[in-house]
């Protein structure tokens, strides 16, 4: 018998490390196969909320040391867990909670809490299991754990009057292998300032840092309520300023709500000038920020503005047009003038290799800053919510781009033959997505498959399979010389008749690959 390598064992678990299914059969070959298998398994064993998923809880109740138990016992009183017998010892095969590489404590709380409500009995109060279980739980995991490189904890359920529950200030962490720390606050004020003392005191070599304010809103807040949160969001930006600024080679940054010392957060970063590369803003306030404080980030090459606000052109008066070497820009949904967009591009745009705009009406200006300014541009999609004028289609043609990403959700005459008429030859990869209830855009793409240039190699387009739209697009392969290489259609599990599976066979007899339409792009 030839036997594996246990090399080659390690292979081909690595292999199914996504098969969850199959690892769990691979565990019942042999001793070494279990052994092997048990630190996949558990690596991420919270990756979905099912029925199944919540019976890891037991195994993590299996996993307390006495102590714990006591803790349990303790707030259970006299209502019992089914199948379990306290007073029993138990002692499981492995320390499964050290071989967890991702803990996010909203889901791990979602499954915990689910489980109790269904096998504990009588026990269905939200708040006790939420003030009094979970916190013995998180304090078990991260005792154990000895592998953690994804950390998520938010403090939406934690409670000033029960935070004691989870003392931070001697919280057992192991984060040695921590590259991705995630913070949700919710201005919890003491629990939070002690996670943070904690936190910035033994691990700051995580490579992405995620920082997630609440959102704050003076109308829905009395006077002093709210001038106490203004305080408690300062003091907890100030300790986040501060963890910045004494992170490890910090890479990836990201901020969600920040309406107050974003200038600070600014001043901070420059502090990882020499590593960080991504930074996203989602809904940040820039009123009156210093915009001249990215001139020191010259290793930026990620950078996305989501739901923003509060540029105006003056502020962009103190960027250095030699400075930049970003890759990818990105804008959403943000709530400023066209105009902040259209000049933006003009100070990152020489190096940009893929440019993103969710916007409601790009303008004149905005393509033509696009065409001058962004000569290295590999990747643009533009996603219009409003409308966009005809004559600003036809500013397309002067386009640097090789891949082209366009969604639509309005109807507008005679966009699809401008559009045609103005792409230019050097787009060979194009994504189309119109907005219908039904996915059935025939006509509009018959007239742009019609008109286009032959120089396509990757047609993306929101269309179901039917025989009318078929029958073009085998004209336009034939009518090309055969350049397209890939079709992008919805609905590809669509029962065909025998006329649909003969053309569909004839494309791709033609070499061209039949692949599910992705909005996300070419």
């Amino acid at each position: 018998m030839i036997y594996l390598t246990d090399d080659s064992i390690h292979s081909i678990l690595q292999y199914l490390q996504d098969d969850r299914s199959t690892l769990f059969k691979c565990l019942l070959v042999n001793r070494f196969w279990c052994k092997s298998t048990i630190p996949l398994l558990y690596a991420n064993p919270f990756v979905k909320v099912t029925e199944k998923s919540c019976l890891i809880t037991l195994t993590l109740i299996l996993c307390f040391n006495k102590a714990e138990i006591l803790q349990l016992k303790k707030q259970l009183g006299l209502k019992q867990i089914n199948y379990i017998n306290f007073n029993k010892e138990y002692k499981p095969l492995f320390e499964y909670p050290k071989y967890l590489e991702n803990y996010n404590s909203n889901i791990i709380n979602s499954i915990i809490y689910r489980w109790f409500v269904k096998y504990c009995s009588d026990l269905t109060i939200f708040q006790k299991i939420y003030d009094d279980i979970i916190p013995i739980f998180l304090r078990s995991i991260l005792r154990q754990s000895r592998n953690i490189k994804q950390l998520y904890i938010s403090f939406n359920l934690f409670y000033k009057e029960n935070f004691k529950n989870y003392n931070f200030q001697n919280f057992p962490l192991n984060l040695t292998r921590l590259n991705s720390l995630s913070l949700e606050f919710h201005l919890k004020g003491e629990i939070e300032q002690e996670f943070l003392r904690n936190i910035s005191n033994n691990y700051l070599n995580s490579s992405k840092l995620t920082i997630k304010l609440p959102k704050i809103h003076r109308s829905l807040f009395q006077h002093d309520t709210f001038d106490d949160l203004i305080n408690t969001t300062t003091n907890t930006l100030e300790k986040l300023c501060t963890i910045i600024q004494m992170h490890n080679k910090l890479k990836i940054f990201e901020l969600w709500n920040c309406n107050f010392l974003l200038n600070n957060i600014l001043l901070s970063l420059e502090f990882q000038k020499n590593s960080l590369v991504h930074i996203e803003f989602i809904d940040a306030d820039f009123s009156n920020i210093e915009l001249k404080s990215f001139n020191n980030l010259y290793n930026l090459k990620y950078l996305k503005f989501e739901q923003c606000r509060g540029i105006l052109l003056k502020q962009l008066e103190g960027l250095d047009l030699a400075l930049f070497n970003l890759k990818e820009l990105i804008f959403k949904q943000n709530k400023w003038d066209i105009e902040v967009i259209t000049l933006m591009i003009k100070y990152f745009g020489a190096s940009l290799q893929r440019l993103l705009l969710v916007i409601e009406t790009p303008t004149s200006s905005l393509i033509e800053n696009i065409s001058i300014y962004c000569p290295n541009l590999n990747f643009l999609k533009i996603t219009i919510s409003l409308n966009i004028e005809l004559s600003v289609i036809q500013l397309f043609k002067n386009l640097r781009t090789r891949m082209l990403s366009i969604s639509i959700f309005y109807n507008i005459d005679k966009l699809f033959i401008n559009l045609a008429n103005n792409i230019p030859i050097n787009i060979s990869e194009i994504s189309i997505y119109v907005y219908s209830h039904n996915f059935n855009n025939f006509l509009k793409f018959k007239e742009f498959l019609e008109n286009c240039h032959n120089n396509f190699e990757i047609l993306n387009l929101n269309q179901i399979i039917e025989i009318e739209f078929l029958k073009i697009v085998l004209n336009y392969i034939e009518r090309s010389n055969n350049n397209l290489k890939v079709l992008g259609m919805v609905k590809l599990n669509k029962e065909l008749n025998d006329e649909e599976l003969k053309l569909l066979n004839r494309i791709k007899a033609k070499g061209v690959e039949i692949i599910e339409f992705s909005e996300s792009g070419c």
